[in-house]
């Protein structure tokens, strides 16, 4: 055998940013979700997230009205099978590919179970109908009425004894049936609460063992007296199908239509792996197959106290399969099969949103034929592996049979088929993945792989890529030539951002198959140029009272107030802000550039800044109109040549640092203790925001308004009245502000009176 592992000291990245735009990035299919996202012909993905051919699956020409329903199968002794059905009471015999129409019920109906009996009579359950009966079928398909259980009308299921007595699970009045080998005669043996028993099985010590609707009931039955213990009480409401193993194990299978429904997500690959030993027997109980006493009155007594132990005593047993039922960490989601010891420990071996429909067990493995969407599982509890080895095309795999060569016939309905799964694997089979998208275009490296390729068998791997998604599209490239997995591969498919692969199964060998693990492949990012998306030059007061600004910035702001909150704070202190993006999630720094309107050169404020705003103050330039233009570069987070940059240029803005000039034109009293002025205001560069005066050293200033009633030019002038000044010289101040904060303070002196 070729093992093939394939490891990498590799960083496995899912949705982590990224610090270098020009490192490799890897994505790894191993879980079955992700496999099962393909589309998946004659290949399986076990709940380890292996992937492996198929078995092998081949129709029977049996069934000719599609709305019919394969309801049960049975093997006669001579190996020829056959297949009961409904709604038209037919009976099919298979005779390796041979089908015949071997027997008719005479008013039709549907047959939900087949026994035969010690000699070799083949009987036939039905139900649907007023009441429901037992059929006998020679061998020249000649059907009798056998039995007809009182009140009964459904024969769910049916079993035969060590004696050649026949039991019937019986709905709708929850009763078993135990009828004489010749049919002549039955009884009652034990009644439920649940309306219908739907399954049967009998243990290798003659007990029996039955599974209800509407509670989820699962019981132990004494054949000779019909004494009663409850097993289990399952949370879902139906118990559709119960098997042995050989050690006495029952597994017990779950069939609720709610929790079934197809689409719901596959659960992740369990970590790591079960440690399995043989399990052994306590040394003080015996074994399930020890023979009966011969005391019917002792055996009674014996059951009594065996079910009172099975109740009480402690558990005794070397190892645990399955996971432990605790209701309270119970799933809700799909259906079950619970595993059932001897000391009556309950597991849980397999849950999936499914109806299990019927089961079988051989060697350890469970095959479990399921609803509502034809999937027959392999289902190992010992080593937690499952597998779906084939999906039918009908909707529900009702029934299976296992031939003694290890083929498994399967029955279906939606629509009615009959189907035989090879114990050989399929020759060959293909998964094709879904489209896989790297969010952007992308170059293509190594696909990667851990995978066993015995002798006798081939696994290869072809891929194509697109810009578009829809994997039907034409826009996809035709696929590459196969590649063989016995090495990491060059991905030879272009550069895009859609990437799809197909694996290739094949074997030339019934019992060997490819099998493969995991999957990796590797891709890197074009580098793309970083993006300034917004631009901003505000005083740093200004930019203080917007939300998004920077912490450091309104810090600035308030370490510039004065005691005198209100005196206008000249505005030297301007911050840009920006905001910058990089599709690459690069590391990006900046540098800050200034220039006067008119000039073509650029002066430096600062570079190497990694935060997006810079202050600084302007009185370190002259008066007039500036831009400011930012610069980002990812060269941190690339190799030298391969770094990008993006600029951006801010709108123009003011830079003033000139007071503004104040002329005090005239004073003129008025009356005798009035005072009349008129002043005239000019700047060179901004507007003339505000002007007030006090007189002497009043507290407060006191607001002034412009002649024209609007402060809104760079030229302005203000004529206001002083009253009520007392006689002697007075100090008139004005104090006259623009646009940018430079203020500017004149005084005059003016005599009152005499």
């Amino acid at each position: 055998m070729k093992n093939l592992y394939l490891s990498m000291v590799t960083w496995i990245l899912f949705g982590t940013t990224i610090v270098d735009a020009v490192e490799t990035k890897w994505v790894r299919h191993d879980q079955p979700r992700t496999f099962t996202a393909g589309k998946l012909d004659n290949v399986v993905v076990t709940s380890r997230g292996e992937i492996e051919l198929a078995r092998a699956i081949t129709l029977i020409d049996a069934v000719k009205d599609p709305t019919d329903v394969v309801n049960t199968l049975a093997m006669a002794g001579d190996g020829l099978v056959y297949a009961a059905t409904g709604p038209r009471g037919i009976i099919l015999r298979i005779d390796g590919e041979k089908v015949t129409e071997f027997a008719t019920l005479p008013e039709g109906g549907t047959i939900f179970s087949l026994l035969f009996t010690r000699e070799g009579h083949l009987l036939a359950g039905t139900g649907g109908g007023h009441k429901a009966q037992i059929f006998h079928v020679d061998g020249t398909g000649k059907v009798s009425v056998f039995y007809e259980p009182p009140d009964a009308r459904y024969i769910w299921a049916m079993g035969r004894g060590e004696q050649g007595e026949i039991y019937a699970a019986t709905g709708i009045k929850g009763q078993l049936h135990v009828i004489e080998p010749d049919g002549k005669s039955g009884k009652v043996l034990a009644t439920l609460k649940p309306r219908n028993l739907l399954c049967l099985a009998i243990g290798a010590d003659g007990m029996l063992y039955t599974g209800t609707d509407e509670d989820g009931l699962i019981c132990r039955i004494n054949p000779k007296n019909g004494q009663m213990f409850y097993l289990y009480d399952a949370k879902e409401p139906e118990i559709s199908a119960l098997v042995l193993d050989t050690e006495g194990n029952l597994y017990a299978a779950t069939a609720d239509a709610e929790n079934a429904r197809p689409g719901r997500q596959i659960a992740d690959k369990p970590s790591g792996r079960p440690e399995t030993t043989p399990s052994q027997p306590a040394a003080d109980q015996p074994p399930a197959t020890q023979p009966e006493a011969d005391s019917s009155k002792q055996q009674a007594e014996d059951d009594k106290e065996n079910d009172k132990s099975a109740a009480l005593a402690p558990l005794r047993r070397t190892n645990s399969i399955g996971r432990p039922v605790i209701p309270q960490q119970l799933s809700k989601e799909g259906n079950a099969i619970y595993r059932i010891d001897q000391d009556g420990f309950v597991t849980e071996v397999f849950r999936e949103p499914v109806m299990i429909l019927a089961m079988t067990e051989y060697q350890g493995t469970i095959y479990a034929a399921t609803g509502n969407e034809g999937r027959v599982y392999a289902i190992e509890p010992a080593t937690e592996k499952q597998v779906v080895i084939n999906k039918l095309e009908s909707a529900q795999a009702t029934c299976l049979l296992r031939l003694a060569d290890g083929t498994l016939m399967v029955g279906a309905a939606n629509a009615g088929a009959l189907a035989c799964l090879s114990p050989a694997y399929a020759e060959k089979g293909t998964l094709h993945s879904e489209a896989l998208d790297a969010e952007q275009i992308v170059r293509w490296g190594q696909i990667q792989w851990d995978a066993s390729i015995p002798e006798g068998t081939k696994l290869t791997i072809a891929t194509r890529s697109s810009n578009v998604q829809d994997i039907e599209s034409p826009a996809w490239e035709p696929w590459s030539q196969e590649l063989d997995a016995t090495a990491a591969r060059q991905i030879p498919s272009i550069s895009a951002r859609f990437l799809q692969y197909r694996l290739t199964f094949e074997t030339t060998l019934p019992k060997a198959t490819p099998v493969l693990r995991k999957v990796e492949y590797a891709y890197i990012e074009e580098n793309q140029a970083p993006r300034i998306t917004m631009l901003q030059v505000l005083s740093v007061q200004e930019a203080a009272q917007k939300p998004e600004i920077p912490p450091k910035v309104k810090a600035l702001a308030a370490s510039g107030r004065g005691s005198d909150e209100s005196e206008p704070i000249p505005e030297h202190q301007w911050v840009a802000t920006w905001r910058a993006e990089d599709p690459n999630n690069d590391q990006l720094t900046f540098e800050v550039f200034s220039r006067q309107l008119g000039n073509n050169k650029w002066i430096r404020l600062a570079k190497d800044i990694e935060e997006p705003f810079v202050s600084w103050d302007t009185r370190t330039m002259q008066d007039g109109r500036f831009e400011i233009r930012v610069v980002a570069s990812d060269r941190k987070s690339n190799a030298i040549g391969n770094e990008l940059t993006d600029a951006r240029i801010s709108d123009p803005f003011i830079v003033d640092n000139t007071l503004p000039e104040v002329q005090i034109a005239s004073m003129d009293p008025v009356g005798k203790n009035h005072v009349r002025i008129h002043a005239r205001l000019e700047d060179t560069a901004s507007r003339i925001k505000s002007v007030s005066y006090k007189v002497d050293n009043q507290a407060d200033w006191m607001p002034l308004a412009a002649d024209d009633g609007i402060f809104d030019s760079r030229s302005e002038t203000v004529t206001f009245t002083v009253e009520d000044l007392e006689p002697g010289p007075h100090l008139i101040s004005l104090r006259v502000s623009d646009e940018q904060g430079n203020t500017r303070y004149v005084s005059r002196e003016v005599m009152v009176g005499n």
